[in-house]
């Protein structure tokens, strides 16, 4: 999911081209249109894309199949005994949560429990390269983000046989993880999703509200978001400037320690400082294999939410734990212009908790805004 809105300024033209002559610009901010399939579009469930060769549509990950009677010969002719479900072995197909890594997807299936709602399990492993607590001995608040961007992207795909050539434009994403229910524990994290996953009626516009439960059944985490599908045709008519490539963004590395921003490697830097108080440079990596898992045109919103979080730690206590972010995208952050990022602390919602406001600007325009809390206690 890309962590981009659409924004006035980016609407279509009011040509059209053979291929999407149905396909209506967005109405206001985030209005409604419908993303038909283009002549010869690549669907989920299509030879060309699919990730076994096979032409036939991808069977849940957790489809057991039917038991038969085990005829013995002579006279102990007896049923076999039906086999308990195997849990799921294998990780749901990458290019259902846009991930190049396999070992980027935390997903490992689902099963349709009713006409909005789902049932998804996943796996969170003990160790990961980014996704971790200084301490290594919890999961981190963007891992859960990042479950959430997944599940949107595969219900989408899977349930509502969204074109894998599509593109997704993430509007918002809240997330509350409990720190108490992170820890990580002598085998890897099994998860269980209770997802509902509605379409507007137009087809384009989707939301996910998600709790995430462990095999504890304590809820580590919940979630929700408002994404929109596009087709390729409209992606390049919303996308006003040329689309670059990842490599044109242009990386600085700093001299600074990366405990002081909740880090344990430099590289996993995300800002540079700046001469104006409270106001950083965002200055990602490209090279980094996580936060830039496959090529893309813009900074991807996961790099924003990390952005804010980072921005955050030299405001807070060593011990601080991130337990909600709200994230708001407003238009693409482009990756050949700087984009700085400012701070503001906010009054307390609660005891022990400490929230500020993280904001985005590339050429004097905002292009997210992030409500972070952090628990002291």
């Amino acid at each position: 999911m890309s962590g981009l809105v659409l924004t006035p300024q980016n609407s279509c033209h009011s040509g059209t081209t053979p291929s999407d002559q149905n396909l209506q610009c967005p109405q206001g901010l985030f209005g409604p249109y419908e993303a038909q399939d283009e002549p010869g579009a690549v669907t989920a469930h299509s030879a060309a894309t699919a990730p076994a060769p096979a032409a036939a549509p991808v069977k849940p990950m957790n489809a057991v199949a039917t038991q038969k009677t085990l005829a013995i010969p002579g006279p102990l002719t007896a049923p076999c005994t039906p086999a308990p479900p195997p849990a799921p072995s294998s990780t749901v197909a990458r290019q259902y949560v846009h991930r190049a890594a396999h070992a980027e997807v935390f997903l490992t299936g689902h099963r349709k429990t009713g006409e909005n709602t789902y049932v998804l399990t996943g796996q969170w492993p003990r160790t990961h390269a980014f996704f971790s607590t200084p301490d290594g001995r919890s999961h981190d608040h963007l891992q859960a983000c990042e479950t959430v961007r997944q599940s949107g992207i595969y219900l989408a795909h899977t349930e509502h046989q969204v074109p894998l050539d599509h593109h997704f434009v993430m509007q918002d994403m809240t997330v509350t993880t409990h720190p108490q229910h992170l820890g990580i524990a002598t085998t890897p994290t099994e998860l269980s999703l209770n997802a509902i996953l509605t379409r507007s009626t137009r087809g384009a516009n989707f939301a996910i509200y998600l709790t995430i439960t462990n095999a504890h059944q304590h809820i580590v985490a919940t979630g929700r978001g408002h994404f929109t599908c596009v087709s390729p045709a409209v992606y390049r008519r919303i996308r006003a400037t040329p689309m670059a490539t990842l490599s044109a963004l242009r990386h600085t590395p700093t001299n600074q320690n990366p405990t002081t921003f909740g880090r344990s490697h430099t590289h996993d830097l995300v800002l540079a400082p700046t001469s104006r108080p409270h106001t950083w440079l965002l200055n990602p990596d490209p090279m980094h294999p996580i936060l830039f898992d496959h090529d893309t045109d813009h900074i991807p919103g996961m790099v924003l939410i990390e952005a804010a979080r980072q921005a955050t730690r030299p405001h807070l206590p060593p011990e601080a734990a991130t337990t909600h972010t709200r994230t708001q995208f407003h238009q693409y952050v482009e990756l050949t212009d700087p984009c700085y990022i400012t701070i503001a602390p906010q009054p307390a919602t609660a005891p022990q908790t400490r929230t500020h406001t993280i904001t985005g600007y590339q050429n004097a325009q905002p292009t997210f805004t992030t409500h972070h809390t952090a628990t002291t206690a």
